[in-house]
Formats: structure tokens, C-alpha cells, sequence
């Protein structure tokens, strides 16, 4: 095969692919236009609503869930039963013979 053919070839496959998806993006363009508005039927928009609702009763859920946590924290570091014990002093060394 010859550059010259070659190169045409190459032109050839370049200029289908480029006009193929120029001609599908038209395509959908008409399609689209063609389709025109999307509406939310009444089930579709109850729907919506419950899980808009579903989602804020799990917000503060979590809010509430990390007050709770925060409260534990804060209370298991603070409290005196749990503070560690201060250091003694070692009492006689015990040596052992080798």
C-alpha cells in the first residue's frame, strides 16, 4: 500500500468518524426537541416527597446519634472512677541469681 492511499484511508475513516458523531449528537438534538418537556406524574412527585422527608428524618437522627456520642466521650473522659491510678513508687527490687 502506497503513503498516498494510505493517507486517503486514513482521511476517509477520520471523516466518517467525526460526521458519524456529529450525526448523533443532531440526532439526539431532534430527539430531544421532539420529545419535548418531561412532566413528574402525581405518583412520581409523592414519591419525591417521601424520600425528601425519609432523608431529613435520617439527618437528624445522625444529628442526634453524634450528640450522644459526643456526650459519652465527654463523659468517659472525665470521669474519676475511670482516672488511672497514680505511679507508686517500686517497691524493693528483687534480684534473682543467673
Amino acid at each position: 500500500m502506497e503513503a498516498v492511499e494510505f493517507t486517503q484511508l486514513v482521511f476517509v475513516c477520520t471523516a466518517c468518524l467525526v460526521f458519524g458523531r456529529v450525526g448523533l449528537a443532531m440526532g439526539r438534538a431532534i430527539e430531544r426537541r421532539w420529545a419535548g418537556p418531561a412532566t413528574a406524574t402525581a405518583e412520581t412527585e409523592d414519591r419525591l416527597r417521601t424520600v425528601e422527608e425519609e432523608c431529613l428524618t435520617l439527618r437528624r437522627e445522625v444529628a442526634e446519634l453524634q450528640e450522644r456520642q459526643d456526650f459519652a466521650e465527654r463523659a468517659l473522659l472525665h470521669d474519676p472512677a475511670r482516672a488511672r491510678p497514680a505511679l507508686e513508687a517500686p517497691a524493693e527490687r528483687v534480684v534473682t541469681p543467673r
